[in-house]
């Protein structure tokens, strides 16, 4: 399937902002606007593209292209690329989560939101898989779709000044793991040892658009023991 439209408006001076149109599927958006972003960087005239869930926004050198041509180049784009999820490659990432506690100390308040037991809210994190609808907010940082439904919950009123590196979150439909410490306002339910984002390495991101995520609940002495590995 292919968008029934899309928005663009100026961004900036030197800028384009597209939003998809016409697909209520987050996680298909999400991909699509990857794909439109990675097809479009690096074009002639084109300084850069970013993805969003549903958007692609693009920087232009208005020295070396006219506005016009970028916005049509965005458009022609938008109207080749299909928007729909295309099967995940190669096995799921397998991230390992020690739930509640101090690694997750929004757990309890999502119970008694979700009306479910702790660990009713631990097992219907982690018995789905999810795909990667785009990176945002700080490298790294991907949203994970689609969440159950009975844990869908708003950010937090006030957003937290320190969150963990590792830290697994949910806010609204998404799951999420913050690949290093920062603030945030998503609702902390545990944390990963896992090193999602590296600078130094020549693959600095161990998630990327499209890909599939799953889950495993650990013990903190699991965590404690990989974390010093």
């Amino acid at each position: 399937m292919s968008p029934t439209g899309a928005t663009i408006v100026p961004f900036g001076e030197r800028g384009w902002l597209a939003t998809l149109t016409g697909v209520d599927d987050p996680i298909a958006t999400g991909i699509a606007a990857n794909c439109i972003a990675d097809a479009i960087r690096g074009s002639d005239g084109v300084d850069n593209a970013v993805a969003g869930i549903d958007s692609v926004a693009i920087r232009f050198d208005p020295l070396r292209i006219n506005p016009e041509t970028a916005r049509i180049m965005l458009e022609s784009e938008i109207r080749a690329t299909p928007v729909q999820a295309p099967a995940a490659a190669g096995d799921p990432i397998m991230i390992p989560v020690c739930y509640g506690g101090a690694y997750g100390p929004d757990l309890a308040d999502l119970a008694t939101h979700a009306r479910l037991q702790e660990q009713a809210v631990i097992s219907a994190h982690a018995s789905k898989p999810y795909r990667v609808a785009t990176l945002g907010f700080a490298p790294g940082f991907a949203y994970l779709g689609m969440l159950d439904e009975r844990l869908h919950a708003p950010r937090l009123a006030k957003p937290r000044a320190h969150v963990p590196a590792g830290s697994v979150a949910v806010a609204g439909g998404f799951t999420c793991i913050y690949p290093f410490p920062s603030p945030g306002g998503w609702r902390l339910i545990g944390r990963t040892p896992m090193r999602l984002f590296d600078p130094s390495a020549d693959n600095s991101l161990t998630i990327k658009p499209g890909a599939e995520v799953r889950f495993r609940p650990m013990s903190e002495e699991e965590f404690l023991a990989e974390a010093s590995a």
